[in-house]
């Protein structure tokens, strides 16, 4: 996206990717052991976000509303959204007392400590862990807060893969001249105001201007060597929140959760692998299981034969069908552990308490020279989304642009 924008304003621009593949998180899966297309990162658009949509309107990309009924299953017990809704009135209003930040599990000791609230918690918990991938110990209250007041009721996916959007960038990119190359790792970075030289494991790159796009947990696990040294952005980079997941997609020969209920869109219960989803409207007879921030720590040393058979056991639980049954029925597998992918170390970013100091100093450049773009450096109300780093993108490129005025 940046380099596109670049491209626009007459720049000459090179893009490094670590990886053989473009797309960072965004990775759709097209083999012959799917019948359809299947989302190994990035899969939902939450809510009508504007560059995200005005940019598959540019691609003339399908986008799509998801459908279906949000499920809870507790003790065998099976309830529709409507049914445990907890009353995010007065935990919105809760929140929004709140003056100076404090992490989410302070929050709830402070306002929801009595018993009768035990299921507001566990909810409010779930929900952190799952969809924000958060360390509720340590995610700032106010961040989420931010986040979950400007939650839109729509989400929408793409039938015809997210990567899409990633080769209508690169076609834009290589139509006005910018230069791509894959497989092109960064191991350093040698640099003065204006000039930087780009080691990669292959050749060194010079150019008066660098975007770092790399994920935070590059940053975190100081994968590249700056020379000089920016030890005050590499310790800033720990002070924001990237969380883990685990991923299972899992196709099989027939939809058999409609046996149990119909119209089917999420559901969540308290397994290995808590949190469920069908690809209503479609028919097609995937599932993916999610387990995301803590959720996902005791599985991410395991291999991905045993994560699949804990996937299973999960779905045996939840449907009371043997696992050998399900195994049968079971036509393509895929597990997804984004902790241990070595170009991206995690998935995606959640503000922690301090977390705005960190994301403002990423937002200014040195010497007008290294830039950072990326989701976790968006600050706004759809973090840890493909709009967020969208809008990073925009937003560095006008930084550069203004910078050489």
């Amino acid at each position: 996206m940046a380099a596109g924008e670049l491209l626009k304003q007459g720049k000459i621009v090179t893009i490094l990717e670590a990886s053989d593949r473009l797309g960072g998180r965004i990775n759709t899966i097209r083999n012959s052991s799917f019948s359809h297309p299947v989302e190994n990162g990035a899969e939902f658009i939450h809510g009508n976000l504007l560059l995200t949509i005005q940019l598959l309107k540019e691609a003339g990309v399908e986008y799509k509303p998801v459908r279906g009924d949000m499920i809870r299953i507790a003790d065998g017990e099976w309830k529709v959204q409507d049914d445990f809704a907890i009353d995010w009135k007065e935990i919105m209003k809760k929140m929004n007392d709140v003056r100076d930040d404090i992490t989410m599990d302070r929050f709830l000791e402070k306002n929801f400590s009595e018993k009768k609230y035990e299921e507001v918690r566990k909810s409010l918990v779930r929900f952190a862990q799952g969809f924000d991938l958060a360390d509720t110990s340590k995610a700032s209250l106010l961040a989420l807060r931010e986040e979950w007041m400007e939650e839109q009721d729509e989400q929408y996916r793409i039938p015809g893969g997210f990567d899409q959007v990633i080769n209508y960038l690169e076609k834009q990119c290589l139509v006005q001249g910018g230069l791509i190359k894959t497989e092109s790792l960064v191991t350093g970075i040698k640099w003065q105001r204006n000039d930087a030289r780009i080691i990669t494991d292959k050749q060194t790159y010079r150019a008066n201007k660098v975007i770092i796009t790399v994920s935070l947990g590059q940053l975190q696990n100081d994968q590249i060597i700056f020379q000089p040294a920016i030890p005050n952005y590499l310790n800033a980079s720990k002070k924001i929140g990237f969380g883990s997941v685990i991923r299972v997609s899992l196709e099989f020969k027939e939809a058999f959760w409609k046996e149990r209920k119909k119209n089917i869109g999420f559901f969540f219960a308290n397994e290995i692998i808590p949190t469920w989803w069908t690809q209503l409207p479609s028919s097609y007879p995937l599932l993916t299981g999610w387990a995301g921030g803590p959720q996902a720590w005791p599985l991410e040393n395991k291999d991905d034969e045993s994560i699949l058979a804990l996937a299973l056991q999960s779905l045996s639980s939840i449907f009371k069908k043997p696992v050998d049954e399900l195994r049968q029925l079971l036509t393509a597998s895929l597990v997804a552990n984004w902790q241990n992918e070595p170009f991206s170390k995690g998935a995606y970013s959640y503000g922690l308490v301090g977390s705005t100091l960190a994301q403002k100093l990423f937002n200014t450049p040195i010497e007008d020279t290294i830039f950072f773009a990326g989701e976790a450096f968006y600050n706004g109300p759809s973090p840890g989304t493909v709009e967020a780093a969208l809008v990073s993108a925009k937003n560095v490129v006008e930084r550069i642009v203004s910078s050489e005025l």
